[in-house]
């Protein structure tokens, strides 16, 4: 196989590692909420379900994933909710190869909950499970939308999905192309798609395919408003080549567990991969290590008084994870310059600073901090 092959490869199991570790957090929790009924997925541009011969692609990963959820609640004698799958391709024979895959690996049984295929036309389909979505009560959406281009993806069709809060979208772009063509010459379709998202004659030029990506992140996060959260996870294959996977939800607590299966895979920035070595990533990029700009971040921010609650929102929105946030917030406390109380006013317990979701929804005002 030669080199550019094998970093293909790597790149396609990145992509599906990331939506194999958010699935597995945010499904196993949702399943055990009273409040959450039966779960859909949906993935939109589905594949034959196997890749390169052996790589398991996103169908096959999101099947497995709900198949060991559901069963390893049902032997724990736990409330079983169903899981009702849709796969799409425009590819008939695709979808028969995929269907074939799924009978040999037994990967669905009936009691799971519906398994449906469909060999529709993107745009087609797409308005068919918005509505579907919207018609949600107590349940709840994640659809994968991995696409062959992106001459067909619109925001607007974004909002539609998120519409009815219930939902959570993952989104690919082959960013590496649509950086170049930008650069290089603006084709038709990619200023349709920028058009939608900012006037193209004010879309900044991007000098890296990172500018790139965290301009059309933060024009995502314009668009969309602050009801939504948005997010980027970036795939490098090469020097300034980079491919990106976009999340997008309505619910805090969803953005919470992307964060966790980002910094799962990139332990030292939670923000991406690369096939070269850690000591590289995103070398291109005048970067602070680790939790330094976060810290900064959080001096600022705690200059008034902040309630516990506040505080998970901020490093939330600031793609940190409690425990970040805890080390920074106990260093400030060693250092004693920073101010820890109840909401009585009487000094709060040391080094407890309540900034996991449980926390936020129950008490979020149980503590106040703020620097001296």
């Amino acid at each position: 196989m030669k080199e550019s092959q094998k970093i293909m490869l790597q790149h396609s199991e990145v992509k599906i590692r990331l939506l194999r570790l958010y699935l597995e957090r945010y499904l196993n929790i949702l399943t055990k909420s009273k409040y959450c009924g039966e779960i859909h997925l949906y993935d939109l541009f589905c594949g034959e379900g196997i890749y390169n011969g052996t790589g398991k692609g996103s169908p096959i990963i999101i099947l497995e994933t709900i198949k060991n959820i559901f069963y390893s609640n049902k032997t724990s004698g736990n409330e079983i909710e169903k899981f009702n799958c849709l796969f799409n391709d425009i590819d008939e024979n695709k979808i028969k190869k995929l269907q074939l895959e799924i009978t040999e690996r037994k990967l669905h049984y009936s009691e799971m909950g519906n398994l449906k295929f469909s060999q529709k036309d993107y745009c087609n389909i797409l308005p068919e499970v918005a509505q579907e979505i919207n018609t949600l009560k107590n349940q709840k959406a994640f659809i994968f939308i991995d696409p062959y281009g992106y001459k067909n993806i619109k925001i607007s069709d974004i909002k539609i999905l998120l519409k009815s809060n219930k939902s959570e979208v993952l989104l690919f772009l082959p960013t590496q192309f649509m950086f170049r063509f930008e650069t290089k010459g603006t084709p038709e379709s990619l200023i349709e798609f920028i058009d939608e998202l900012i006037p193209i004659e004010k879309w900044p030029k991007s000098d890296t395919g990172i500018e790139f990506i965290e301009n059309l992140t933060e024009a995502f996060r314009n668009k969309l408003g602050p009801s939504y959260y948005v997010d980027s996870f970036i795939i490098s294959r090469d020097l300034n080549q980079f491919f990106c996977l976009f999340f997008f939800t309505s619910h805090i607590y969803g953005f919470d567990k992307m964060l966790e299966a980002k910094w799962n895979i990139d332990e030292e920035e939670g923000r991406g991969w690369t096939n070269k070595s850690e000591n590289d990533l995103f070398s291109q990029v005048d970067r602070k290590a680790n939790t330094d700009k976060f810290e900064q971040k959080l001096k600022n921010f705690l200059k008034v008084e902040r309630t516990n609650g506040e505080l998970y929102e901020f490093r939330v929105q600031n793609g940190h994870l409690a425990k970040h946030a805890n080390d920074i917030l106990t260093k400030f406390q060693n250092m004693g310059i920073l101010i820890s109380v109840n909401a009585d006013g009487t000094p709060a317990r040391k080094s407890a600073f309540y900034l996991c979701y449980n926390n936020y929804k129950t008490e979020p005002n149980k503590i106040k901090l703020k620097l001296k």
